[in-house]
């Protein structure tokens, strides 16, 4: 009977055991997991409470809440951002991932939610840029493995200038502001965000070296979530809160008339 009645509880703790796995399954399928590189200011990064803020952390929640489900970040160098997408860490990236066609063989694309393309930014005091040959001779710096380190290094084939590499974005600004670089080539809203905030120390000149909007970068065999996403971002930006947000965090609206045409340096 002792026997018996251990058989019996040891097949009820089985049962519960995986009902819970079930739960657990479920629960998990619920849940939206977004890679970011947390450093890349105004789109992502910490503030003062150490709490990740910032115009696509909004919006990734807004995006969850359109399709009920809970949001949660995954913290990502940019250099092991892609490989982190690929080993199935996070389900998709928002990290001001630029679409281009290099990247458009790889992966697939949520519709653009901000325009965005590769701008060089110098200092206030300085001369402002009018093209890019007035490049020659200067120090310039970009984000390593960014399109932005992609742009410049395109453009070292036909004008002689050097190329200062930084892991993070932040990084390029402080060089410049220490006098370690002339120049920085930069996201247009990360450009905005800094010649906005410190105007005595950043410029941003008139040569824009690509147009490559920002969109979520989602596994190419995943077509169900990225139909699911791009539902909830029109229904975002028909409501206004991706206008919202764009006020919010870059102070214009950069998501209502992007340019989806993608223009590299080719």
């Amino acid at each position: 009977m002792k026997r018996t009645t251990n058989i019996l509880m040891a097949m009820i703790m089985t049962s519960l055991l995986i009902l819970s796995g079930c739960a657990q399954k479920a629960t998990n399928a619920n849940v939206l997991k977004v890679g970011t590189d947390d450093t890349y200011p105004p789109f992502e990064f910490r503030n003062e409470a150490n709490e990740m803020v910032g115009f696509e952390i909004d919006l990734a929640n807004e995006i969850g809440k359109k399709l009920g489900m809970t949001v949660e970040f995954t913290s990502s160098s940019w250099t092991g951002i892609f490989n982190g997408l690929n080993s199935k860490n996070y389900d998709v990236i928002m990290s001001a991932t630029s679409m281009t066609p290099e990247r458009l063989e790889t992966y697939i694309f949520s519709k653009p939610y901000m325009t965005n393309g590769q701008v060089i930014v110098t200092k206030a005091d300085a001369k402002k840029l009018s093209k890019p040959e007035e490049l020659e001779g200067l120090k310039v710096g970009v984000q390593l493995e960014t399109t932005a380190d992609i742009a410049a290094t395109k453009y070292l084939e036909a004008v002689d200038f050097e190329i200062s590499r930084y892991d993070e974005v932040i990084q390029t600004f402080s060089a410049m502001k220490a006098g370690h670089v002339d120049v920085i080539v930069a996201d247009y809203a990360v450009a905005i965000d800094y010649s906005t905030k410190d105007p005595g120390t950043y410029t941003i000149s008139d040569v824009m070296l690509t147009n490559e909007p920002i969109a979520v970068t989602i596994r190419k065999e995943d077509t169900a979530l990225k139909e699911k996403i791009d539902t909830a971002l029109d229904a975002l930006k028909e409501e206004g809160v991706l206008k919202e947000l764009s006020m919010k965090w870059l102070g214009a609206d950069y998501t209502s008339d992007i340019d989806e045409e993608l223009r590299g340096t080719d």
